[in-house]
């Protein structure tokens, strides 16, 4: 029966038992394991050959020499309160100095690299130290921190939507960009993704006056889609529309219902039942929806 350790082993139990297999393909596993092991730890040489190792004498070799040269660039000590052998190392980016660390506390919160956040003490309490730039203000008040303002630095990778001034928005725009039309007076945005089928500019703004066209708006282009309530003045009857999002159909506000009076039919298609006085015939006919129709 195979011997029980009392304590067990922290990592093999209590009958002691290796992870990985006794051969040269566990030896080089176990070696890049300790490779990204460091690479935790804080250093500044890490080194993992791209290729992989092969399971043998060779392979060996070649991970140990990559685990020495990740071993040599782990920082000790420092400046201020860094502690030696705390894992919390210096980059310098451009003009600024970054501090870089993976920490785990005594409570088990896990604190990731670059994050800005520090332990204190015996690592029960986190404190977080930001500082604003440009317009954007940071506000603690010992238990929430506020961050409020706009970056004004530009650059970096935040991005943000354009705003065009013109009666033209160009091209080049994407996703959320905003365009006031000084033709219309009105405000559009760029939209696209996020389930829009359409990608087009839509007017942002509602308006309480009547769309003219010919036909009703299709909600595609520079139309806005209809809303519940829109109004629309079919140019070519002569009659105002109010659309109905239940039914999502166009109904007329008011049917008019006078007769035309000459020699020749009314210009361009009526509603149905629109009349017309034929003075030319002396006959009365009404619009059946395709055709002018004698009574």
């Amino acid at each position: 029966m195979a011997e029980i350790n009392v304590p067990a082993c922290p990592t093999h139990g209590s009958i002691p038992r290796a992870l990985h297999t006794e051969n040269f393909e566990g030896i080089v596993t176990v070696i890049q394991e300790l490779i990204e092991t460091v690479s935790g730890v804080g250093t500044t040489s890490y080194s993992r050959c791209p290729y992989g190792y092969p399971w043998n004498f060779e392979g060996v070799v070649r991970a140990l020499e990559d685990l020495n040269t990740s071993i040599s660039g782990i920082q000790g000590g420092g400046a201020g309160d860094i502690a030696a052998g705390s894992g919390i190392y210096f980059t310098t980016s451009g003009t600024a100095t970054v501090i870089n660390a993976t920490v785990v506390s005594a409570s088990g919160i896990s604190i990731s690299a670059g994050s800005g956040i520090y332990l204190s003490d015996a690592g029960t309490r986190i404190n977080l130290n930001a500082v604003g730039t440009a317009s954007v203000t940071v506000l603690y008040s010992g238990t929430v921190a506020v961050i409020s303002g706009t970056d004004t630095q530009g650059g970096g990778g935040g991005g943000g939507a354009s705003v065009t001034v013109s009666g033209d928005p160009g091209t080049g725009y994407t996703a959320g960009d905003l365009w006031f039309d000084t033709n219309e007076g009105r405000l559009f945005v760029y939209a696209s993704g996020n389930g829009v089928s359409d990608p087009a500019w839509y007017q942002t703004n509602a308006e309480a006056i009547a769309l003219k066209s010919e036909v009703a708006p299709s909600g595609t282009g520079e139309n806005a889609p209809p809303r519940d309530g829109s109004i629309w003045f079919n140019t070519l009857m002569g009659s105002l529309f109010v659309y109905d999002a239940t039914t999502s159909g166009w109904y007329e506000t008011g049917p008019s219902r006078s007769f035309a009076y000459g020699p020749s039919a009314p210009a361009g298609t009526s509603t149905q039942g629109a009349g017309w006085y034929d003075t030319a015939n002396s006959h009365l006919r009404v619009w059946d929806g395709s055709q002018w129709v004698q009574v």
